[in-house]
């Protein structure tokens, strides 16, 4: 995939196709299907919130259908990451698509959230709800049928 094609799947509304979404509580996990509301591409949304020793870690991850490719995710209370370049994140990050050669399709780049503008996270209050729906809009997932968890 290339940038482009990344920068146009991401800025593409998609919706739930279920009427009724109910997100995973705590020790939970789910994938959802989602929809362009232009175009015929699919998408779905990985929910996992089965941290084991830290029960507030937790990943949000938009996938194209198309290749099953990742194009955002976001990693909370998980371990810093290391960038290609050496650069290393905070436990809180974003992976976001980048073109590379010999892509392996695990989103080998990521900023911290503490620095990363368009979401509004608060390391000091970590509320799974604020930051679904920071990574939905991010994204251009419409959340009209979500049910919400603590």
């Amino acid at each position: 995939m290339t940038n482009l094609e990344f920068e146009n799947l991401l800025q593409m509304k998609k919706v739930f196709v279920k009427d009724n979404v109910s997100l995973p509580s705590r020790g939970e996990a789910g994938i959802f299907d989602l929809k362009s509301k232009t175009t015929n591409d699919k998408f779905y949304l990985d929910v996992d919130r089965r941290g084991r020793i830290e029960f507030s870690k937790f990943k949000i991850q938009n996938r194209f259908a198309g290749n099953k490719l990742p194009l955002v995710r976001i990693d909370i209370d998980s371990a810093p990451h290391m960038n290609p370049d050496g650069s290393k994140t905070s436990r809180n990050h974003i992976h976001i698509f980048k073109e590379m050669e010999n892509d392996t399709g695990n989103l080998p780049w990521a900023y911290s959230l503490e620095d990363f503008e368009p979401i509004n996270f608060n390391r000091d209050c970590i509320n799974f709800m604020e930051i679904f729906s920071g990574f939905c809009e991010y994204c251009n997932i419409i959340m009209n049928n979500i049910q919400g968890v603590i």
